[in-house]
């Protein structure tokens, strides 16, 4: 009963979340480490009761009061989200958790994976999400934001009684549009706030930017779901101004870091989350996996979530910030031979060519691969075919066994269902 009148107050709650946490990026952080730390001692207690992660720290042999800090959280296995959607299938069968959100991941590493997450944890991601906004400088209460269209997304009608009143406006732009009508949505909207997946912001800008068509440019804006490359960040301030903010984190986790306009680094929500760097041996380093425990779920925890992303980091005065993000490890070509190259493997070659805006490929056979891609005619000095063959002989030479490569050029490369667009796709079974 009491949840089901949580979940009717979500709104309600996420104020109550917004109110108490800190909405601009400390200068010192001492008070929010000490936080941190609490926070991590009270989610390994909270998980100890719980027999999924019982087991785990058991196998570990690990107790509670051996986690005092973020950086103890090493003590303790991974999370994949292999395991984690196994353990939500297996707790989705409780008829407890009927009131709970049943929330589902874009899919866009593979298989959906659904998320059972508490009415109370519901209300602090999307109030962390409000302070992700809020740590730019933007005010959702005042200020009017827009975004792509959801399945939770209101179609079309009046505004509701606080919007009347200039309070929490937001509209949608169809990002299923054609690109003319999307610019036209948002200029006619002329939002101070716009977020979309970051192949959609791609899309549109290209458009904008072959078409000579001026877009309204936004205070803010942020790109998610995937990676902001610089190749894109530099198109992104070209056709939408200075007000990117970059905002790290996955549906399961939400918002863990956020990197504001044109600084160098990720600061991570310490107050929320613990964000660690573990080498293929799970041991905290400088460059290796991003690992990622929102300190507010304690109800099904995620601790040493595997995000699947590769990172770099450093650490000063006890405060770990994100350097670099990286991109999914588990992209790779795969060969007869059984063996795999990976995405990084080939990243140098990618982000030093000037020549290419957008590129997917497309791994047709153990022989050939199909790359879309997307030419920069106002910077490349080379031809098509030119950048064709230098792409080519680079990237064979980094290949195990080298592919027969064709390429598809296209104004811009459309992105996948979920909105996203997958950086490799592999029709090669295993």
């Amino acid at each position: 009963m009491f949840e089901k009148l949580e979940r009717k107050l979500v709104n309600v709650l996420l104020f109550f979340d917004l109110f108490k946490m800190k909405t601009k990026i400390p200068e010192n952080f001492s008070g929010v480490m000490r936080t941190q730390d609490k926070r991590v001692r009270k989610l390994v207690k909270r998980a100890y009761e719980i027999p999924f992660y019982r087991k785990r720290f058991d196998e570990a042999g690990v107790k509670p009061e051996d986690i005092r800090t973020g950086d103890d959280l090493s003590k303790l296995p991974l999370l994949t989200k292999d395991e984690l959607r196994a353990w939500m299938n297996e707790e989705a069968k409780d008829p407890k958790y009927d009131c709970w959100f049943h929330d589902t991941t874009s899919g866009s590493s593979g298989i959906p994976l659904m998320l059972l997450v508490s009415p109370k944890e519901k209300a602090y991601n999307m109030a962390n999400w409000f302070r992700v906004m809020m740590c730019a400088g933007y005010n959702p209460f005042k200020g009017k934001t827009m975004s792509r269209k959801s399945a939770h997304s209101i179609s079309g009608g009046s505004d509701t009684f606080l919007q009347h009143f200039g309070i929490l406006r937001r509209g949608f732009v169809d990002q299923y549009a054609p690109e003319p009508e999307i610019v036209k949505q948002i200029n006619a909207y002329k939002p101070d706030f716009l977020y979309m997946n970051k192949s959609e912001f791609m899309r549109i800008c290209l458009y904008c930017k072959q078409n000579h068509v001026e877009l309204e440019k936004p205070k803010f804006y942020c790109p998610t779901g995937e990676k902001i490359d610089d190749t894109a960040r530099k198109l992104f301030a070209e056709i939408l101004g200075p007000g990117i903010i970059d905002s790290y984190g996955t549906a399961e986790t939400g918002a863990a870091m956020v990197r504001l306009f044109d600084n160098k680094e990720y600061t991570v929500h310490n107050d929320s989350f613990v964000v660690n760097i573990y080498d293929e041996k799970n041991r905290p380093a400088k460059e290796g996996n991003i690992v990622v425990t929102p300190l507010y779920k304690t109800d099904l925890p995620l601790i040493n979530y595997a995000i699947g992303d590769r990172g770099t980091c450093e650490v000063r005065d006890g405060v770990r910030y994100i350097t670099s993000v990286q991109g999914r490890m588990n992209d790779f070509f795969r060969y007869e031979t059984g063996e795999v190259t990976t995405f990084f493997e080939i990243a140098p070659i990618i982000a030093h060519c000037e020549d290419i805006l957008q590129m997917r490929f497309i791994q047709e056979t153990y022989h050939k691969i199909h790359i879309q891609c997307v030419h920069n005619k106002a910077e490349s000095k080379l031809s098509k075919e030119e950048v064709e063959k230098d792409m080519t002989a680079k990237l064979n030479a980094k290949f195990k066994h080298p592919f027969e490569i064709v390429y598809e050029w296209m104004d811009s490369i459309p992105p996948d269902k979920n909105g996203k667009l997958r950086m490799i796709v592999c029709k090669v079974q295993d």
